[in-house]
């Protein structure tokens, strides 16, 4: 047991390290260290959503000019924190100040924005002019949410060559595929899934962005994730991803009825790759697309009568709604069954009333919209926790009700409705002696050697936080890092539901939208 003298206070033996900013060419394969930069700037990590950083740097600065100009040119920013990476593009440079003494202010969107800016058509392989898939007027996919994502990454980013991978194995929660031949309608696929005991997923996109494709299911399933740059400038090797670069090579290693499905390592050059030693890696730079689960590290614990969180803010917000109605439309199929069956009716009648006037199919389409256009989601265990006092219902959007991604937008909209606990620390990163918690990798190499830290985190890490007798269990969700006037790292950490908070998606597009003056595209409906 160590006792301190009295009169000396314990100190924090954590070292305070700065930002080392890197600047890559275009091409990412040349890079140089930013210099010096000032107070303020900030760099943010996040478990699912793209993160902002903020560079201040002087107008005389031996970068300024180039770093000024973004608009033609992409312009690579990276930094690492104890072991964890940072590495994304600036988006927009401010140039304010007097006549000589002028300030640039650099605001950057971490990589996993790509997803923001691509398309999932309907079929990948056919001009937009025609655009349809052995699964109807959508590109419908199913199966675990990892496999899912990023199979609809890759068809996506083939198509338009642009060097973003997936990483690879593939993270499974079940133990095999079920037997295809056992799948020969809709309602067969659905049941599997609705059934499965493990994660198990259906899309459906037609034109829908990446991120709107994926954030529910992001949001219900509480998974990470990330796109890294890699490059071979750093003399690293490749990491094992799958790198399909033409869309028949893709579609037969993604088509259910190919022999060569899910066959990513490609034995024997069954592909018929012409140079098959660099299938699974990255031969120029490019970047890597990967989803993650959550690590649980409950027992460590945050304390607030300890002396390593200088500010807390806890934010607890009540259910107001037990009951999700989505729709508003019904399924196409559906509305056109119903309207053979009205008009046929209608025929009979009315040629026995009319013979001969031809008025039997005028008014069938009226019965649209009119039957299974609507779908009720009911959490009671919710409801009997709130009592009769409590009840209410709320509307989540979505075009159509029973449809393949009608359960999962009443189950985001129930989680959206039932309330939500997070937490945010302004912490002093180590605390008293290093004996407390500091943002970064558990294993990093220094000097060649390979050094492991046992009181670090990272987003993603499911904590423990005790305030003042409250006990919340919740996962590191998003840490921001600020370079204070002193030299210091202000750090904070958020736990928990980052909407509460006033962070998530929306935040980092009011970000975006205001670089780029634009608005988010809506998925078509039909």
């Amino acid at each position: 047991m160590t006792v301190a003298l009295p009169g000396y206070p314990r100190p924090n033996t954590t070292e305070v390290k700065g930002f080392r900013i890197e600047v890559g060419s275009p091409d990412a394969m040349s890079w140089r260290p930013l210099g010096a930069y000032m107070a303020g700037t900030t760099f943010e990590w996040d478990w699912a959503i793209p993160t902002t950083a903020e560079i201040y740097i002087r107008g005389d600065h031996p970068m300024a000019s180039y770093l000024s100009h973004p608009r033609r040119k992409v312009i690579h920013i990276r930094t690492s924190h104890n072991g964890i990476p940072w590495d994304g593009r600036v988006m927009e440079a401010q140039v304010a100040g007097p006549p000589g003494r002028l300030t640039i202010k650099l605001t950057c969107v971490s990589n996993l924005f790509k997803l923001l800016r691509a398309l999932a058509w309907v079929n990948n392989t056919t001009p937009p002019e025609f655009q349809l898939n052995i699964t109807g007027k959508q590109d419908v996919d199913w199966g675990p949410p990892d496999q899912v994502m990023k199979k609809y990454v890759s068809k996506v980013m083939t198509r338009l060559r642009s060097p973003v991978v997936t990483a690879l194995p593939i993270r499974k929660t079940t133990p095999e595929l079920p037997d295809l031949d056992d799948i020969d309608t809709l309602d067969d696929l659905l049941n599997i899934v609705h059934e499965s005991p493990d994660d198990m997923i259906v899309l459906a996109a037609r034109f829908t962005q990446l991120d709107e494709l994926f954030k529910q299911t992001v949001e219900t399933y509480e998974i990470g994730l990330s796109i890294s740059l890699w490059t071979p400038a750093d003399g690293l090797p490749s990491p094992h991803v799958f790198n399909t670069h033409t869309l028949s090579m893709l579609q037969s290693v993604m088509d259910y009825t190919s022999d060569n499905f899910l066959n990513f390592t490609n034995p024997g050059n069954i592909l018929g790759l012409t140079n098959p030693s660099e299938w699974g890696k990255l031969q120029n730079p490019g970047f890597i697309f990967n989803t993650h689960a959550k690590r649980d590290r409950r027992q460590f614990q945050w304390r607030s009568d300890g002396d390593q969180i200088a500010w807390i803010e806890r934010v607890e917000k009540t259910a107001d709604a037990t009951r999700v109605v989505i729709g508003g439309k019904a399924p196409e199929i559906l509305n056109q069954v119903i309207e053979w069956g009205a008009n046929f009716a209608l025929q009979l009648i009315l040629n026995a009333i009319l013979p001969g006037l031809g008025l039997g199919n005028i008014i069938g389409d009226l019965f649209d919209d009119v039957f299974f256009a609507f779908q009720q989601f009911w959490d009671p265990e919710l409801e009997s926790d709130l009592g009769e006092l409590g009840r209410g219902e709320a509307f989540g959007d979505n075009t159509s009700a029973w449809s393949l991604d009608g359960f999962a937008v009443g189950l985001a909209a129930l989680k959206a409705h039932s309330g939500s606990e997070a937490i945010r620390l302004t912490v002093v990163e180590g605390g008293a002696d290093g004996r407390g918690f500091t943002f970064g990798e558990d294993i990093e190499v220094i000097d060649g050697v390979e050094v492991h830290f046992e009181r670090r985190y990272k987003v993603g890490d499911i904590m423990t936080v005790w305030d003042d007798g409250v006990v919340i269990e919740k996962h590191v969700s998003n840490v921001k890092i600020t370079e204070q006037e002193d030299g210091r790292m202000r750090t904070v950490t958020t736990f928990g539901d980052a909407i509460t908070v006033g962070d998530g998606w929306e935040r980092v597009l009011k970000k975006v939208q205001t670089i780029f003056g634009s608005i988010r595209a809506i998925a078509n409906s039909t």
